[in-house]
């Protein structure tokens, strides 16, 4: 990681990080598709976005809500990515950050989940040997110890170097809509 600067800008596109194209995979869900959907959204999550430097130093990020404590001997945390640039940036690094979105941080989300409407980059700052947000609820410096293949994703399980987190409500998505927690007394 280039540690000249611990301001990093970052960038992202939604298409280069997942594989497929309209014409290759339906987007229309099967009736059981879409009541698994509507099911498994009655699960509330956080939102974390996942970053890490691609082989020329520059900075890539992506949201997710599949990030799970799995242990806490050793510190390991899983996520769950479909093929695209991420998780391939991800093996080939072997680390990544994760910053886990503060309740008012909704349009980082947007920023990182789809193309970016302007040329705005958001502020990254090296934590560890990975980038994470400058700006978070809570930080992860992750090391891939396993991949597991499960169908169409690949699931990281990653050990966790250092953490750090401030006060403040996550970012909470449920019932595919976002929400604001109350912060924790």
């Amino acid at each position: 990681m280039n540690r000249d600067t611990s301001l990093m800008p970052g960038r992202f596109n939604r298409q280069d990080w997942v594989e497929g194209s309209p014409g290759e995979v339906s987007l229309e869900p099967t009736p059981e598709q879409a009541q698994f959907k509507k099911s498994i959204s009655c699960f509330a999550t956080g939102v974390v976005v996942l970053s890490c430097e691609d082989d020329e130093g520059v900075i890539h990020g992506m949201t997710a809500n599949s990030f799970v404590s799995v242990s806490w001997q050793p510190l390991t945390v899983l996520v769950s990515l479909r093929p695209g640039k991420g998780s391939r940036i991800l093996s080939r690094r072997g680390r990544y950050g994760a910053s886990i979105l503060d309740h008012d941080q909704q349009e980082l989300t947007t920023h990182f989940s789809s193309k970016p409407a302007s040329s705005r980059s958001e502020a990254f700052i090296a934590r560890g040997r990975v980038p994470a947000l400058r700006e978070c609820l809570a930080w992860f410096e992750c090391e891939i110890v396993e991949r597991v293949q499960v169908h169409d994703h690949t699931m990281y399980v990653s050990h966790v170097k250092s953490c750090g987190n401030r006060q403040g409500a996550p970012l909470m998505f449920y019932a595919s809509q976002y929400h604001k927690a109350v912060a924790a007394t």
